[in-house]
């Protein structure tokens, strides 16, 4: 049989179809199970789906969003890069005051802390935003404006799945998972966001 190699960007963009999809099949799962059983079992059916533990010990799905990379000009200065979530807050939202636990299932032997980062987003106009970074005319980076990412710890929930806390309080405001594809900064990444309200 005769071997096809693909352009890199090709295998990317396979590789980021068939995450998506498994993603988007899991969620259907996660719907099938609130509407045969009325909860979410305690271990998640869905990888490489981020949840909330609630105090009820329920698992809540959190909004996903294929997480696109955007850009925008300012004339001919150059401009800024930054990753765009629709809509200016999420659906799933969590009480400040409620502990900050969030669970996920990972293939194989991942491990979550290199798999996923946390990130505050800005709201800007209608989207949520992650800066990346500001480039001159040329088109050449001069300035990284991505921020840190929020540590978090990982302890083992279920026989296969993970509870991630995160080490610092969140304030008030707009967040995601982004999962790790391997890229550095790639054109897409799935996104898991949620939202925290004050008291």
């Amino acid at each position: 049989m005769r071997e096809v190699n693909l352009p890199e960007s090709e295998r990317y963009s396979c590789s980021m179809l068939l995450m998506c999809a498994a993603i988007l099949l899991g969620l259907v799962l996660v719907a099938s199970a609130r509407t045969q059983d009325g909860a979410i079992p305690g271990e998640p059916e869905a990888l490489s789906v981020l949840y909330y533990l609630d105090g009820s010990a329920k698992l809540i799905p959190l909004e996903f969003q294929l997480v696109h990379k955007n850009q925008k000009l300012h004339g001919l200065t150059g401009g800024e890069n930054m990753y765009s979530v629709r809509g200016q807050k999420s659906p799933e939202r969590i009480k400040a005051a409620d502990k900050m636990n969030f669970v996920v299932r990972l293939k194989g032997s991942q491990d979550p802390v290199e798999a996923i980062q946390l990130f505050h987003l800005d709201v800007v106009g209608g989207s949520r935003v992650l800066p990346i970074d500001n480039f001159d005319a040329l088109g050449r980076v001069s300035k990284m404006t991505i921020p840190a990412f929020i540590d978090f710890n990982a302890a083992i929930f279920g026989p296969s799945s993970f509870k991630l806390i995160p080490i610092q309080v969140l304030a008030p405001g707009e967040y995601c998972f982004l999962m790790k594809t391997g890229n550095e900064l790639p054109k897409a990444v799935p996104g898991f966001c949620f939202g925290i309200d004050g008291p």
